[in-house]
């Protein structure tokens, strides 16, 4: 035993191995007689000498010194190189001066003596002392060589009973011949630790870990090593097989099991890399893809993820090669031969939609909800013990997040109305933009924002410099101070420039709170390099942590997925995102225990929880509420709950967990679920029916399906006389214009999404034809007085309704398809529809609002039928009936809109003259789905629906050339005379079309 003060450091000997300087070594072997092997090495020598015994097993070191002239200068194995061949002739092995050497050096010399080596070095010294150029020398400041450890296998914690759970359906997964799965599961709740624990269970002799974040290697290796559940497996990865290239067998041969880490990035391009050779030739019993939301579905990192696994003979096959070709073929492609796949991930919102896994492939589905659940459940059934402490919870120290869902400040809020006035989508983001987004080093751009007065005018408010009616000034709110909260923030932003310009925008204006923060830059565009790698940020606030120093980190992506700062606790939110998978792989980062554990001298453990309650500042509310939506609607499906009518109860158990609170006229409001679905409404009844149509994902499953397949190619664009018509099969369908939903600023995360069955040519014509056959079932939903907040309910509501009957065949839907898409629909992607469904068909039947304001809604909804059929704008409408001679109006005026879409005419009338007058206001729609949208117009201004033609349409008075004759025409086989009379059916189109 060896200590310090009596300390026990047996195990830190093992462990440590410290930093190492660059060695010069050589050996001799009796495999290569009179030869001496000289090299260098920056790990313990013998480290380097194993390596060479699987070559040369009776190899005897002769030699050791450190390379190097001084303290700051060293030299490589060449410079020796040099001196025995150049200064003493000492020859090279030459390749085939003996047979069956296993492993071929260069570096072995002919009859040289360790008295050679010494002579080198100090020729070598002497060369640096008298400036000789002969040898090239290295300086030593920044070639220290990393200390590198294995964890003590010492932790023995039991599994919780969620992963207890997550590990049985494991078992029954692959019991039932599953292999490619999913474990989603919020971060904190231990996936690496319960795969391992499933790799047990499938006693799986080799497991590969591949993730396109090489900040979780570090996780995946204190795992491996540390826990005693996992005795016998070896941690690896990519350096460990640069060192062996047989180092799989090795560790079979030697009863050990491994554990391989490996990068996508690493693994990136058609070639194997000689390191990786073994990997692909070996069988794996256990392929745990982490963080698999992010890059392992890209084009080029996910190939290697295919599952197809084809032999030589299977490829000179599909390729028609002859059994004479690529006789050199390897038998195993680059691409992974595993038995059971585990996809891991906490956010796997994208994947869910597209059908790769249905419930019998989710191992586990946990949030943070049911962590909230559990913790509280484990209180209830053991608190009252007396020998039970809160500690001893399994889930202690789990925070509550409380979420700020603020508006910017006045003059931040002015500057982006402007810009989204000039057509900018991304305000926020812009709002933060600096000068340059790369180095200007002339003028220091990317130190300085584009819009710079209004970030100081924001970061005041906050600091509580100054005041707002819209945001709290939460850095200065006394209870925050007195909590010790807002001690460790990260501000995520759109941009790495972005970083550099706040950090200077700080440092150089005086702020009552954020100048007592120590700025921590890791992903700006200057001095990038100050932190390597995670641990260097995590060490940097744990240093400042233990100093009492507070700490701002500023970042865009880097360290925002599979990474833990445990002493984070507040997220400043600052830039735009609409990818709920990037916006909560970002906060989850806040979500991870703190705890300090404090002995007593008799030996009593206490565990302070020194982060009970994290922050998240957003300053978009609305982006909060649709994600809060959006996961509550993905909770309920994978659950079964029901979809949405059972979301507002969802969104009720999330918020208790995670209030979310807002601050409108300094007044602070707590939100209800009721807030969330009214905002979420409010912002889609401005969108028109297409909009909503074009957002919703979609399953490209279906097209296996022929009778939907058939439908689905019968869709063709707004573009006939008839209104929405479904062209025949025969030829290309035409798609409508698709809103592109891409984060302009997740550069990040290249995921590819979506099943590409087809090329991106027809999936693109799909897009579209799904959307205008998604388009259809939401028009049925506004149109129909029937109360439905589902698909099915849609198609429940159909039979026996004789206005339904009439409004889906107008809408050219059939009953049998949609009961077919209903059925097979992912349901990740049916509940998307259902919750559209919903909104649209409340928004047309709110009685809570005037009948004029659900008409304006309705105005929204409809933008155009056909390329023919333009729907009016409002502005428009107002003109034309503004411009009628107002004394020739009155209660028995009849008026007459001969070429109505959707009834904008007589909504125009309602607004100028009242419900009296509009009640006498005639219209003959432009096609059957004009007569419906003009029906429901009517229906919500409360107005006869039979003043509107239902036999013909405009266009068959213009094809059959009926004009008005003596001011009569039929409405529904009744003569009217008109009081307008001069101004023919032609003319009035004419009139409509001048005006637009």
């Amino acid at each position: 035993m060896t200590g310090t003060n009596n300390i026990n450091v047996d195990i830190l000997d093992e462990i440590i191995i410290g930093r190492v300087e660059p060695q010069i070594y050589a050996f001799t072997t009796e495999t290569i007689p009179n030869y001496l092997k000289v090299g260098d090495t920056y790990r313990p020598i013998e480290i380097r000498l194993n390596e060479w015994r699987k070559y040369f097993p009776n190899l005897e070191k002769k030699f050791e010194n450190a390379a190097k002239v001084d303290d700051e200068t060293f030299f490589r194995d060449y410079a020796v190189h040099y001196f025995l061949e150049n200064e003493l002739k000492r020859n090279r092995l030459e390749r085939d001066a003996f047979k069956d050497i296993l492993r071929y050096s260069n570096e072995f010399f002919k009859n040289a003596t360790e008295k050679d080596l010494q002579d080198a070095i100090e020729d070598i010294k002497n060369g640096h002392k008298n400036n000789d150029s002969k040898y090239q020398y290295y300086r030593f400041d920044e070639s220290h060589i990393p200390i590198t450890h294995t964890y003590s296998r010492t932790e023995n914690y039991n599994l919780r009973p969620n992963q207890q759970e997550t590990i049985q359906k494991f078992r029954e997964a692959i019991n039932k011949g599953r292999k490619n799965l999913l474990m989603y599961a919020v971060m904190r709740f231990g996936k690496s630790f319960t795969s391992m624990c499933c790799a047990v269970e499938m006693d799986a002799k080799i497991v590969v870990v591949v993730s396109a974040k090489a900040d979780v290697k570090e996780e995946w290796k204190r795992t491996v090593e540390s826990h005693i559940k996992f005795d016998g497996y070896s941690f690896l990865d990519s350096n460990s097989l640069l060192k062996s290239d047989t180092i799989i067998a090795e560790k079979e041969k030697a009863n050990e099991k491994i554990v391989l880490f490996l990068t996508l990035q690493d693994l990136q391009g058609d070639v194997i890399k000689s390191k990786h050779v073994e990997v692909f030739e070996n069988q794996i019993d256990l392929l745990l893809i982490d963080e698999t939301h992010f890059g392992a579905r890209a084009t080029e990192y996910g190939k290697v993820l295919k599952e197809e696994n084809l032999n030589a003979k299977e490829i000179k096959s599909e390729l028609k090669l002859n059994d004479n070709t690529l006789d050199d073929l390897e038998i195993t492609t680059k691409v992974f031969n595993a038995k059971i796949r585990i996809h891991l991930s906490g956010t796997p919102y994208r994947i869910l939609m597209n059908s790769e896994f249905t419930n019998h492939d989710i191992i586990a589905f946990y949030q943070f909800s049911n962590i909230a659940a559990d913790q509280e459940k484990w209180d209830l059934e053991n608190l009252y013990k007396d020998d039970i402490k809160e500690w001893d919870n399994p889930y202690y120290g789990f925070p509550q997040m409380i979420r700020f869902a603020f508006n910017p400040n006045e003059s931040s809020r002015k500057k982006m109305e402007e810009m989204k006035n000039k057509g900018i989508t991304y305000a926020f983001s812009e709002l933060f933009r600096p000068q340059s987004i790369t180095i200007n080093k002339e003028n220091k751009l990317h130190k300085k924002f584009k819009y710079e007065q209004e970030i100081i005018d924001l970061l005041k408010v906050i600091d509580g410099s100054e005041k707002d009616a819209n945001l709290l000034s939460f850095l200065d709110y006394h209870k925050i101070k007195d909590g010790k909260m807002c001690r460790h923030i990260v501000c995520v932003l759109p941009y790495r420039a972005s970083c550099d310009a706040l950090e200077e925008l700080i440092k150089n204006h005086k702020f009552i709170h954020l100048n007592n923060y120590e700025i921590i830059n890791i992903s700006g565009v200057e001095n990038e390099k100050i932190y390597k790698d995670t641990q260097a940020v995590q060490s940097k606030i744990k240093k400042c942590e233990s100093e009492n120093i507070k700490t701002i980190t500023l970042t865009v992506n880097r360290m925002l997925t599979g990474s833990t700062v445990h002493e984070w606790d507040t997220m400043l939110y600052l830039k735009d995102t609409a990818s709920p998978q990037e916006y909560d792989q970002a906060i989850f980062r806040l979500q991870n225990q703190y705890i300090k554990v404090f002995k007593e001298p008799n030996g009593d453990v206490v565990k302070y929880n020194m982060k009970p309650q994290t922050l998240l500042v957003d300053f978009n509310p609305n982006r909060m509420f649709q994600m809060q939506e959006h996961k509550s609607q993905i909770y309920n499906v994978n659950t079964d709950s029901n979809g949405n009518s059972k979301l507002e109860d969802r969104i009720k158990k999330e918020l208790e967990i995670s209030p979310i609170v807002v601050l409108n006229n300094n007044k602070i409001v707590q939100i209800q679920p009721a807030d969330i679905l009214d905002a979420i409404r409010k912002y889609s009844s401005s969108r028109s029916v297409f909009d909503e149509a074009t957002t919703i994902s979609i399953d490209y499953s279906l097209l296996d399906i022929e009778e939907i397949k058939a439908e689905i190619e019968k869709q063709g664009k707004i573009g006939s006389r008839q209104g929405i018509e479904i062209k025949p099969s025969e030829g290309e369908g035409d798609e409508i214009d698709l809103d592109d939903e891409s984060d302009s600023y997740d550069n990040e995360n290249q995921d590819d999404t979506k099943n590409k069955t087809q090329n991106d040519e027809a999936v693109t014509d799909y897009k579209g034809q799904f959307a205008m056959f998604y388009a259809r079932i939401l028009f049925f939903a506004f149109l129909t007085n029937s109360r439905v907040k589902s698909l099915q309910e849609v198609i429940d509501h159909i039979k026996d309704n004789p206005d339904n009957l009439r409004i889906v065949s107008n809408l050219n839907l059939d009953k049998e398809i949609l009961s077919l898409f209903q059925k097979h629909i992912n349901p990740f992607i049916l509940s998307e529809l259902d919750y559209k469904i919903q909104n649209i068909n409340s928004l047309a039947n709110d009685t809570a609002i005037s009948p004029i304001e659900r008409a304006s809604n309705a105005m929204k909804k409809f933008s155009r039928l056909s390329d023919s059929e333009i729907v009016t704008p409002e502005i428009v409408t107002d003109k034309i009936i503004n411009s009628l001679p107002v004394n020739a109006i009155d209660k028995s005026t009849l008026l007459l809109d001969i070429a109505a879409k959707q009834g904008e005419f007589v909504y125009a009338v309602y607004k100028k003259f009242g419900k009296e007058v509009a009640n006498k206001f005639y219209s003959i729609p432009t096609s059957k789905i004009a007569y419906e949208f003009t029906r429901k117009v009517y229906s919500l201004l409360e107005l006869d629906v039979n003043l509107i033609e239902e036999n013909y349409t405009s266009y068959d008075l213009i094809k059959e050339n009926k004009l008005i004759e003596k001011d009569i025409i039929k409405i529904n086989k009744k003569e009217m005379k008109f009081n307008i009379t001069q101004v023919t059916q032609l003319e009035f189109l004419s009139l409509k079309n001048e005006v637009l």
